[in-house]
């Protein structure tokens, strides 16, 4: 009888462990993947990487449909480097291009 029930709980138990390691490697990496969106300094990283232009020149190319000076641009840059502020232009414009920029794949390095 002793035997029977070890033998019982030892089953009980891979079982449990077999659906801890399923959730640990192919589900939790799904649901914890899909609830964060991307943040706007990874589509300002991406942007940059695909055209292989400097995260400034892609403030400068969101600058252009906004009358925004030169010297603004260059103050909001330095204020994204360091408080990682981005301005309503630049916002504008990966909006803007969200769909296409979605669609863009990173190439390896």
């Amino acid at each position: 009888m002793g035997v029977i029930l070890f033998n019982l709980f030892g089953v009980a138990g891979l079982i449990i462990f077999g659906f801890m390691l399923y959730n640990a490697f192919f589900r939790l990496p799904r649901l914890i993947k899909s609830d964060k969106s991307p943040s706007m300094q990874f589509y300002l990283y991406k942007i940059s990487r695909v055209t292989g232009h400097s995260e400034y020149d892609v403030f400068c190319k969101s600058a252009e449909d906004w009358p925004v000076s030169q010297a603004r641009v260059d103050q909001d840059f330095d204020d994204y480097l360091s408080q990682q502020t981005v301005p309503h232009y630049v916002n504008d414009f990966v909006r803007r291009n969200k769909h296409h920029i979605d669609e863009l794949q990173i190439p390896r390095f």
